[in-house]
């Protein structure tokens, strides 16, 4: 099985976002690993595929009207330290988003991941 390890760190001012690409991917690879703040503060994340990535980066209105096809690979909405473990059901490119909620200070996001195709 062949593996490779991702690690990033980010800093979020409040209400920002920043975009981690995780590369094409192809059905049956695994992600494991986590996306944590490094002092546990509250944060949001969500793994797409690119579809899904477009969808959640349009305007807030057209965000709201498709809020319900959004479909998402995993998602965190308020703890500061989150465990990823999916697997890939569809090939293509994916990413994580994080997200410092509005009225946040700056925060400063972890991400470790192991990224594992299958034999």
């Amino acid at each position: 099985m062949a593996e490779r390890q991702m690690s990033r760190t980010v800093e979020l001012k409040a209400g920002d976002h920043e975009v981690i690409e995780l590369g094409e991917m192809v059905a049956g690879e695994t992600v494991k690993g986590f996306v944590k703040d490094v002092n546990h503060d509250k944060f949001l994340f969500v793994m797409v595929d690119e579809a899904n990535y477009r969808r959640f980066m349009e305007g807030e209105e057209e965000a709201e009207e498709d809020a319900e096809d959004l479909k998402v690979l995993e998602e965190g909405d308020g703890k500061g330290h989150y465990k990823i473990d999916a697997i890939i059901e569809t090939p293509g490119k994916y990413f994580i988003i994080v997200e410092s909620e509005a009225a946040a200070m700056k925060r400063t996001i972890k991400v470790e991941l192991q990224i594992s195709r299958p034999a």
